[in-house]
C-alpha cells in the first residue's frame, strides 16, 4: 500500500472520521477493500468505497458499506453522501441495499448523491 494512503488513512479521529481496512483471507498484508467516512456537518458524513477488482462481486463492498454506515451512524450521522462517476452501475445497485437517496446532483459525469439508510 503506498505510504500516502497509509497516511490518509491513518490519519482519522473515530469520532468525525473512520477508515476500515478488509484484508485478505490468508494475508493480513493483502488489502482487499477500503471504505470510510468524514464528516460534512454534525449530521452528515461523507463516504467512500473501494473494492479491489477481483473481490468485486462477492459481496465485500456491501458488507463494507454496512460497516461504515453503522459506525457512521453510531458517532450520530444519519445523512450520507457518496460522490461517483454517473454511470457507475455496481455502486448504485449497493445504495439500493443500503440506503434511500433523498437528493441528487449530476455535474460533469459526476454524481453526488445524498441518502439516508433504510
Amino acid at each position: 500500500m503506498p505510504d500516502s494512503l497509509v497516511r490518509l488513512l491513518a490519519c482519522v479521529d473515530y469520532r468525525r472520521t473512520l477508515a476500515l481496512v478488509v484484508e485478505g483471507e490468508t494475508d493480513a498484508r493483502e488489502v482487499v477493500g477500503l471504505g470510510s467516512f468524514g464528516a460534512v456537518d454534525d449530521g452528515a458524513a461523507e463516504v467512500a468505497l473501494l473494492v479491489r477488482d477481483d473481490w468485486q462481486r462477492q459481496r465485500v463492498g456491501l458488507e463494507l458499506a454496512r460497516r461504515v454506515l453503522a459506525a457512521a451512524e453510531s458517532r450520530g450521522f444519519h445523512r450520507f453522501v457518496v460522490h461517483m462517476h454517473t454511470d457507475n452501475v455496481p455502486i448504485r445497485r449497493l445504495l439500493q441495499h443500503v440506503g434511500r437517496v433523498v437528493s441528487a446532483k449530476v455535474s460533469g459525469g459526476v454524481s453526488e448523491l445524498a441518502f439516508v439508510r433504510c
